[in-house]
């Protein structure tokens, strides 16, 4: 890659000239890469099928699994379960429904939530013992009346406040069975533009190891049984054998009798349930058929940078699951974090994530989402690219400084991930 200079096409070259550039050199490259096609239909590609879909080749324990994960997964939650004293959402699919059980929020009063850190003696900290690092903003007050606990609220001692959007978890099995060597490898990799994506080395509490992170905006989960564990804990105060303490509200002891369910409040089989449908939930297919439009707008996706760190597939590696086994995962991300610049950064620091670096959001389902970037602040695809920054910035001008006709056809290109 050193040496690597993008070609631009003239504002003069037709839309139609562009996509038999396309047909002729970029799929065949892609082929040769991924075992196929960009849009599809190579070896170990999935077959598509309607969003929210168990993974095709699933064994009929598997696929019962799933059932049952998705029926945890929409299920309300309440006292009797743990729910509190302080949360977020009453259930998973309360935060995770945009297009099907699994996707991204659909409204960001509920999900989107705030993580906060600061500075204790010189030092970062998640300000835990002021009720970080995640803030619960609702509590059972909602559901009992003369409830002693309230929400918490974002304290003074917060230096760095970020709002962060779910995230959707469409494909997530794929995405764990990607080798770590494989992100890490590509992060050795010399790229241009100086984009210099690394790993996040977090902690696993199942083997206290580090391993890998792929999941959450700053990769600080490396598998979906922690992710899992984690969310029920954080953002419904349900406690479980791998985090089997409470969360003190706003740091302060919880009031005799206001938790009346004894911890773990759930005895691994709800979170492994929630961590069963992620783990099989298929990935979401390219809609509609590839126009010269979207052709010339892939192909352009590639040209002005954009596919350096949304790199368009990865694949899994060996597999005990046939069905999670050698399987290309068309997901446009690394995976990766990329320093994004000031505009974007939140000052958050998880694992080695510094606060101004986030993981590549994976693309693929993009034309479900109605909210972008971490927070959600952007309502659509051009403003949410032009904000991109810091090592994102070469290709963020070069889309700017496209012709009219070509930015719509980067963009239709994308509204059909």
């Amino acid at each position: 890659m050193k040496g690597h200079r993008f070609r631009f096409a003239s504002v003069a070259v037709q839309l139609g000239c562009l996509a038999v550039f396309v047909g002729a050199c970029f799929w065949s490259e892609q082929a040769s890469a991924s075992g196929g096609p960009p849009g599809g239909g190579g070896a170990g590609d999935i077959p598509p099928g309607p969003l929210g879909s168990p993974l095709p080749g699933l064994n009929q324990n598997d696929l019962q699994a799933f059932n049952q994960g998705r029926q945890e997964f929409g299920r309300l939650e309440g006292p009797p379960q743990g729910l509190g004293p302080v949360f977020n959402g009453r259930s998973c699919l309360e935060c995770h429904g945009e297009g099907a059980p699994g996707g991204a929020g659909t409204n960001l009063g509920v999900a989107r939530v705030t993580r906060i850190g600061g500075t204790v003696n010189g030092l970062y900290s998640d300000l835990t013992q002021f009720g970080g690092a995640v803030i619960q903003a609702r509590s059972l007050r909602e559901l009992i009346p003369n409830y002693p606990v309230p929400r918490e609220n974002v304290p003074f001692q917060a230096t760095f406040v970020s709002r962060r959007q779910t995230t959707p978890t469409f494909g997530a099995g794929l995405i764990e069975a990607i080798p770590g060597q494989t992100l890490i490898d590509n992060a050795n990799r010399a790229q241009p533009d100086g984009v210099t994506g690394r790993v996040n080395m977090v902690l696993n509490p199942l083997t206290g190891g580090l391993e890998v992170g792929r999941f959450g905006w700053k990769s600080q989960h490396s598998n979906l049984f922690v992710f899992a564990a984690d969310a029920y804990l954080n953002e419904m105060g349900i406690t479980s054998p791998l985090f089997p303490n409470e969360n003190l509200p706003q740091g302060m002891p919880i009031p005799p009798g206001a938790d009346q369910v004894a911890d773990p409040e759930d005895n691994g089989n709800d979170v492994q349930a929630f961590a069963n449908f992620m783990r099989f939930l298929a990935p979401p297919a390219r809609e509609g058929a590839i126009t010269l439009q979207i052709a010339a707008g892939e192909q352009l996706f590639s040209t002005i940078g954009c596919a350096v760190c949304h790199s368009p597939v990865l694949r899994t590696g060996n597999h005990p699951n046939p069905a999670l086994a050698n399987k290309n995962v068309r997901l446009y991300s690394d995976l990766l974090l990329h320093d994004m610049g000031p505009q974007l950064a939140d000052g958050v620091r998880q694992g080695q994530a510094t606060g101004s670096e986030w993981r590549t959001p994976p693309l693929w389902g993009l034309r479900v989402r109605r909210f972008f970037l971490h927070d959600g602040r952007s309502q659509n695809l051009d403003d949410a690219i032009r904000r991109h920054g810091g090592e994102a910035l070469p290709a963020t001008n070069r889309y700017i400084g496209l012709s009219q006709a070509n930015r719509s056809a980067l963009l239709a290109f994308l509204t059909r991930l």
